[in-house]
């Protein structure tokens, strides 16, 4: 009669390692609390003014209504090396959160080997053995080490993503701020060109007085002197907005050259309107903001996980397979092999390495929650400076709107009354270089308000 193969015998140890199982399940993870830092119910400037505002539910750019730089952003949006890198650090976290999730459950692993050997004289006595086996471990996570680790590396993974945020919101900016200073300088070089004419045209009147020994030849050379500045100045500002489109090109990501602006002038570019009382709350969808907090999260999982380090550990171990004298009888029953085993371990002396482990671990951690209160500080800030700059820019160009139709207007008389004999030369210069002077600052001033528009929306992680 066949003998019937006997099943494995269940350890005696098997119920209490189940129980820890069900202990492992109910280990608490440390909650991260977000760090107390004193906000603000409100901005100390009021927000406010008028201008057009952007649609709800639009993207910030869109707000200045220009359809160019949508097209640029969106463009940027696709092809910029440094968000795509950021998209790939994304994945690279999520593949350590796969990595790190693996620790929660057993871990198997096959194996198979063959031999044969020879006895006796000559070897003519052979003996074969074949072995076929599955190997499986598991540590019980009874103080929730391993499930923190999985915590820490999702929360380095959410971390990573709001960073690409923080890459995309930080690029938007940029290519605003590059388009707007292109379209200011064509403005700037228009105008130069409109100055040099007006010059050119005193200096063809001065030398006709030059040559009737009406003016002298120190007033012709003055004003050859000012048209020569003049006319210096324009390759200097064609060098700028060259440089400034090479730059938004590499935004873009593409080869210096290798990009068309429609707009020449900062008019198709309107001032969005700041809503009034913006909510300081705002600032939380910063996304710099949470991805410190993300990473505070992941610190707290770390402290938690080199804390449960230090303490003991059950390792479960369990192998199943066959093993025969013949391959052809190798999965037979016969051939069965079992066994499980348990194992505690305890660490007695590392010589200070899993202590050390978790004073870095709660050093980080409290350095990351100083990293956190010092960003939100520096965030509001950011809004601070941006509604102060937005508030008084907006006074301080239209002063110098008056002070630009003044200089025109005093230097237009100078040049009448000079053609009338009535004034000297030398007004006619110093006021010439003071229109020039006062409308250049003007048309910074414009994009100084603009780039004020940008670093709000920036500051506050987007729209409002």
């Amino acid at each position: 009669m066949a003998r019937q193969p006997s099943r494995p015998r269940v350890p005696a140890a098997l119920p209490g390692l189940l129980l820890a199982l069900l202990l492992a399940g109910c280990a608490a993870l440390p909650a991260a609390e977000r760090p107390d830092v004193p906000v603000p119910a409100n901005w100390s400037r009021p927000a406010g003014q008028p201008g057009p505002a952007a649609a709800e539910g639009a993207d910030w750019w869109d707000s200045f209504g220009s359809r160019e730089l949508s097209r640029l952003v969106a463009a940027a949006y696709g092809a910029n090396p440094d968000l795509a890198a950021a998209a790939y650090r994304i994945a690279q976290a999520s593949a350590l959160v796969r990595v790190a999730g693996a620790d929660l459950y057993p871990s198997v692993e096959g194996a198979g080997s063959g031999s044969r050997s020879w006895r006796g004289e000559g070897g003519n006595r052979t003996t074969d053995s074949f072995r076929g086996t599955f190997d499986a471990s598991y540590e019980v996570d009874l103080w929730g080490r391993n499930r923190l680790g999985a915590e820490a590396a999702l929360a380095e993974r959410i971390a990573s993503e709001y960073d690409r945020e923080a890459v995309a919101l930080s690029l938007s900016a940029e290519v605003a701020t590059a388009y707007f200073q292109y379209l200011s300088l064509g403005d700037r070089i228009e105008r130069t060109r409109r100055i040099l004419a007006t010059a050119e045209r005193v200096l063809a009147l001065v030398e006709q007085q030059e040559a009737l020994g009406v003016a002298s030849a120190l007033e012709l050379a003055q004003q050859r002197a000012a048209v020569a500045a003049l006319r210096a100045t324009l390759p200097q500002l064609e060098q700028r907005r060259a440089e400034t489109r090479n730059a938004l090109a590499t935004l873009l990501g593409r080869p210096p050259g290798d990009l068309r602006i429609e707009a020449s002038t900062l008019a198709t570019v309107e001032l969005p309107r700041v809503a009034a009382d913006l909510p300081a709350d705002l600032l939380e969808r910063r996304p710099d903001l949470r991805s410190r907090e993300a990473a505070l999260a992941a610190a707290s999982a770390d402290v938690g996980a080199a804390r449960a380090a230090m303490l003991p550990s059950i390792r479960l171990t369990g192998s199943t397979g066959f093993a025969s004298d013949a391959l052809s009888e190798l999965f037979s029953p016969a051939g069965l092999l079992a066994n499980l085993a348990s194992g505690l371990v305890a660490p007695v002396f590392d010589a200070g390495r899993l202590a050390g482990q978790r004073d870095f671990s709660e050093a980080r951690r409290a350095e990351l929650v100083q990293a956190y209160r010092g960003a939100v500080l520096a965030a509001f800030r950011d809004v601070e400076d941006a509604l102060a700059a937005i508030e008084f820019l907006a006074a301080t160009e239209e002063a110098q709107r008056a002070a630009a139709a003044a200089a025109r207007r005093a230097y237009e008389l100078a040049e009448a009354r000079y053609r009338a004999g009535v004034v000297s030369f030398l007004t006619v210069l110093e006021t010439q270089r003071t229109l020039f002077q006062q409308e250049d600052t003007l048309e910074q001033t414009r994009l100084a308000r603009l780039n004020a528009a940008v670093s709000l929306y920036r500051a506050l992680g987007g729209g409002w």
